[in-house]
């Protein structure tokens, strides 16, 4: 059955009213509240219909109603229907100058996503694995030290010691040219492929080059590994202890537990990635009865043609319109944040 304009608006009401006090909400304040003449005995009698059709719930026999889930639901997607820009005053992402690459930009975001809405954040980074080399170089410092430096579409590697080789300025820049016209513009895991199966190398360098591409190819071994897993950005713990919300403390202590698992954070997200550009899970939407108090907000982000997922965990009666746009608004400009970085 589908909700005509009075039962609408006084269910809008009624999860308005829940989101500011966190109690349930009296026929009286409703009928005081909308913008159109009520009773509150008619306003009862709404009430008892809207629990009948599962968008309201009366915690104890004398109380107000508390909106479900789906309540929730249904007043998020009015709201997103009408796509009224929330104002959040100096919504200033990080100095680019001040930020030495993207993860460092990431733990930054996250922290600010924590405190302009007041809820926990969740900020994962792109899938690294797609990752790819734009330039290799290679360095020598006295006595004969070479080291390699790996510009990727995302990051400018810390510089590996590669061993001790006498190799001179000629050779080093015979290999690293060599290198790049290799392996530029593959992935890390092609760029390991390439150098392990290919003969190449044997058959068009110098032999004592060989030793070089060898460490070389350790270095790149070590930076593969360290992008096969996204790093998830964590902040607004303190939020949840803080907030005034009724949550036992066994569910408060699993969330915090959960929050230190990154396999099952991961999960989770994985399940809230979102399948346009943002997605809502609202209490009992999520998977794990473990958080049918909780919501999770996701929207997804781009920087150079690799994604990654803004998140927001909180309460059910948390303010989903402010959490989407600080989400949707910092993951429009991101990608010009990282642009600069990576430059």
């Amino acid at each position: 059955m589908e909700l005509d304009k009075k039962r609408a608006e006084v269910l809008k009401e009624i999860v308005r009213e829940y989101i500011e006090t966190g109690d349930p909400v009296s026929s009286e304040k409703v009928s005081r509240s909308v913008d159109f003449s009520i009773s509150p005995a008619t306003v009862r009698n709404y009430m008892a219909e809207l629990s009948e059709m599962g968008y309201l719930v009366q915690p104890h026999a004398s109380s107000g109603r508390v909106p479900t889930s789906k309540g929730f639901r249904f007043f998020v997607d009015d709201a997103l229907k009408e796509r009224k820009k929330v104002k959040i005053p100096d919504l200033k992402l990080p100095d680019p100058e001040k930020i030495s690459n993207l993860s460092e930009a990431l733990s930054e975001i996250s922290k600010l996503i924590s405190r302009y809405t007041k809820e926990i954040s969740l900020v994962v980074s792109p899938n690294s694995e797609e990752d790819r080399i734009r330039y290799v170089h290679f360095f020598l410092t006295t006595p004969d030290l070479l080291f390699s430096v790996i510009v990727t579409t995302l990051e400018t590697t810390e510089a590996v010691l590669l061993g001790s080789f006498k190799l001179g300025e000629d050779s080093t820049r015979f290999l690293e040219n060599f290198l790049n016209e290799k392996l530029k513009n593959l992935t890390v895991k092609s760029a390991l492929k390439s150098i392990r199966e290919s003969n190449y190398y044997s058959q068009e360098i110098k032999a004592e080059l060989i030793e070089v591409i060898v460490k070389f190819y350790e270095a790149l071994k070590g930076e593969y590994e360290k992008r096969r897993t996204r790093e998830i950005f964590v902040r607004g713990i303190s939020n949840l202890l803080t907030t005034q919300i009724q949550i036992t403390e066994e569910k408060v202590k699993f969330l915090l537990d959960l929050l230190e698992e990154k396999d099952t954070l991961e999960e989770i997200l994985g399940e809230a990635e979102p399948e346009g550009e943002r997605r809502i899970l609202i209490g009992e939407e999520n998977k794990l009865p473990e958080l049918w108090d909780y919501s999770l907000i996701t929207v997804r982000y781009s920087t150079r043609e690799l994604e990654g997922t803004l998140g927001l965990l909180g309460p059910v009666r948390m303010d989903y319109i402010k959490g989407i746009f600080v989400l949707e608004e910092i993951a429009e400009r991101l990608e010009q944040l990282a642009d600069r970085i990576l430059e």
